[in-house]
């Protein structure tokens, strides 16, 4: 999955180059701002605690009278996940603190009247200030699922009564004038507990603890992919080896919303999609990505536990790779080696794994050229058939040269680049340039056919 479109599985990144924090220059606070500084401080330590403990009485005695209905009910609903679960157990965070970000532009001032409504109530100062929230999810259990701390970046706004401040509400109080001009601005990163009937429950995988998070109406699909998943990561090693961390959050949801949510898309029609696979970051320096989740489609729930497997084994070879995919891989590759793992020892003809594919190069249609990226959309016709083929080029890679090239290629042709230096790669580990290997799978094609 690209953050412009939907694919029938894929991937989606925050800043998906991004090695480290930027580093930030600062200048020492003046008493005023030192106050502001201190007392937001402390409430948002308040909050994090009583939002973690899920304490929904607690919680109202932190948010000011003057917040909407709207931004009450969203914080009461992320307690609301965090005390109970309607399935299973609640999510136990292994790491969730709010703290007062730099701020690196002019500060964001309140509407007049707004502002005149707040004094009125007491207040003797407001602040509309960035807010990040440091998070690792943890399960079912602490601590859990082991995973790089997250950072969700957002702005909130707050007001002073004596020696207290109270949070109002997000920094949309008081927009930034510069958001205005961007066409389509990119929707912020959530964390699960957004959407509410969240349930938590832990897996033992090879390496640790993975978690299966879910929400009401998805239970089932859930509880497939905890039985599921320790030998879907043992069959994607077999394949990559133990070079990753063999250990994932799965997002099972029930509706379009949670989907488009969690994974940053426009929402659009995902019934011909049954996942994906998203992350907030690759940390180069450390060789490690941050916030990687596999979501799955509400159309996840209608699949038999078989196809379900098929799916969790393909987005879970994108966990494995992703260190080794440049955002400019072709998607022949990194669709259809994921694929060709999910699939394998699934089928028994070429047919069943394959059926468009088989009855178009029947009638004489065989491919003239691998997939081209724009094939692979989910709203596109041309979707299923370019999967098809994009597996299919890894069946055949895998059969003729073997597994271990199959991989060798991936890798090469992983790293991206220029034409000419991705054919460069796949012939240095195959041995044969790619014009004779696509002619060779082409043929290869009618003889399954044929069969």
């Amino acid at each position: 999955m690209t953050a412009a479109s939907l694919t029938a599985c894929g991937s989606v990144a925050d800043h998906p180059s991004a090695s480290s924090s930027p580093t930030v220059a600062t200048t020492p606070l003046n008493p005023f701002e030192q106050q502001r500084y201190d007392g937001v401080t402390a409430l948002l330590d308040q909050l994090s605690s009583t939002l973690r403990n899920g304490d929904r009485r607690g919680l109202s005695e932190l948010i000011d009278p003057a917040a909407t209905v709207e931004f009450r009910h969203r914080l009461d609903a992320v307690a609301a996940d965090f005390a109970s679960a309607p399935v299973g157990k609640p999510l136990k965070l292994k790491e969730f603190r709010y703290r007062v970000a730099p701020q690196t532009g002019p500060e964001h001032l309140l509407e007049p009247d707004f502002e005149a409504k707040l004094e009125a109530a007491g207040a003797s100062d407001s602040w509309v200030t960035p807010v990040d929230l440091d998070y690792a999810l943890g399960g079912a259990s602490s601590p859990g699922l082991d995973e790089p701390t997250v950072t969700l970046h957002q702005s909130l706004t707050f007001a002073r009564y004596g020696d207290d401040w109270k949070v109002v509400g997000d920094g949309g109080l008081a927009p930034d004038p510069s958001q205005a001009s961007r066409e389509n601005p990119k929707a912020p990163e959530v964390g699960p507990w957004a959407f509410p009937g969240l349930s938590a429950n832990d897996v033992r995988t090879s390496g640790g603890t993975s978690t299966v998070l879910c929400y009401r109406g998805a239970e089932k699909t859930a509880a497939q992919v905890a039985e599921i998943l320790p030998a879907a990561v043992d069959e994607v090693s077999k394949f990559w080896g133990d070079d990753w961390v063999r250990r994932i959050a799965v997002i099972s949801t029930a509706d379009g919303a949670q989907f488009s949510g969690l994974t940053r898309t426009v929402p659009v029609d995902t019934s011909a999609a049954a996942a994906a696979t998203v992350y907030t970051m690759i940390d180069r320096q450390n060789q490690q990505v941050v916030g990687q989740r596999i979501v799955l489609t509400p159309a996840a729930r209608a699949l038999s536990k078989p196809a379900l497997a098929v799916v969790i084994r393909h987005e879970l070879t994108h966990v494995a790779s992703r260190l080794n995919t440049a955002e400019n891989a072709p998607l022949w590759l990194t669709e259809g080696v994921p694929e060709y793992v999910g699939r394998k020892g699934t089928y028994r003809d070429f047919v069943d794994a394959a059926p468009e594919l088989a009855a178009a190069v029947a009638a004489g249609d065989v491919p003239k050229a691998l997939p081209s990226d724009g094939s692979f959309s989910v709203d596109s016709d041309a979707a299923r058939i370019a999967y098809q083929e994009a597996w299919s080029f890894a069946a055949f890679v895998g059969q003729r040269f073997g597994e271990e090239k199959l991989k060798k290629m991936y890798i090469g042709v992983g790293k991206g680049g220029d034409t000419s230096t991705t054919d460069d790669a796949m012939k240095d580990a195959l041995g044969a340039d790619k014009s004779t290997v696509v002619a060779d799978w082409q043929a290869w094609l009618r003889t399954q056919v044929r069969r």
